[in-house]
């Protein structure tokens, strides 16, 4: 794992969390979660690599509150094209930003105007994306196993990360139930069925379209 620039690595050790681990290092929890979009603060395991450093945050207030940590490779354009945005929009929502990104930057989103809800069916295995209440998109994938059932209920995207890697596949979207997200797999073959710790399994190919068209806030229905 290859933290940004600015940061350093930290393997997790008995007893820790992200309180004690801002206590230890005077880093705030927020600029913790920020490194770490895809990491459960709830779950931590041993032995796990944390990002560690304190961010920087856009100098004017963002009204989306939909934030994201520059990476490697990122460009302006390819931060639009993730978010299905314009680069103007970006330029438009971060006054002071050029060209110029450094890694452990954060920039402030706004707000996509696609209003999209996704609906999953978890006996049919199914993610079905509406647009203003109308079908565009189907995609089939992998629910909880009867022992780490997919939790049912309203949801929203609260996060987003690329190439998460591992389980997670190219691409993860956190759900704002703690510890569960849609994402990619290192495991395509249990795509349309009950596999997963919880989560909502997709192909690559598949999540990769979703991430793409994707904003902070979306709903997510799950249902049986």
């Amino acid at each position: 794992m290859s933290c940004p620039i600015g940061s350093s690595s930290y393997e997790i050790r008995p007893g820790d969390t992200f309180a004690t681990i801002s206590r230890a290092f005077g880093i705030p929890i927020s600029d913790i979660a920020l490194l770490n979009p895809f990491v459960d603060p709830d779950n931590l395991q041993v032995g796990q690599i944390l990002c560690l450093g304190t961010v920087n945050r856009p100098t004017v207030p963002c009204e989306s509150g939909n934030y994201y940590v520059v990476r490697r490779g990122d460009s302006v354009y390819s931060i639009a094209q993730t978010f299905s945005l314009t680069t103007a929009d970006i330029f438009a929502a971060n006054p002071r930003l050029t060209e110029n990104l450094f890694i452990g930057q954060v920039l402030c989103i706004p707000e996509n105007p696609l209003r999209l809800e996704f609906r999953i069916n978890i006996s049919a295995k199914t993610l079905s994306v509406y647009q203003n209440g109308v079908l565009i998109k189907e995609y089939p994938v992998a629910t909880g196993k009867p022992t780490t059932p997919t939790p049912i209920g309203n949801f929203t995207v609260i996060n987003k990360q690329l190439n998460p890697g591992g389980p997670y596949g190219t691409r993860w979207l956190g759900l704002s139930q703690k510890g569960y997200g849609i994402h990619g797999t290192n495991a395509p073959e249990s795509i349309g069925t009950a596999a997963s710790n919880g989560c909502i399994r997709m192909f690559n190919s598949d999540i990769e379209e979703l991430f793409d068209i994707t904003n902070t806030g979306t709903a997510v229905r799950i249902f049986p």
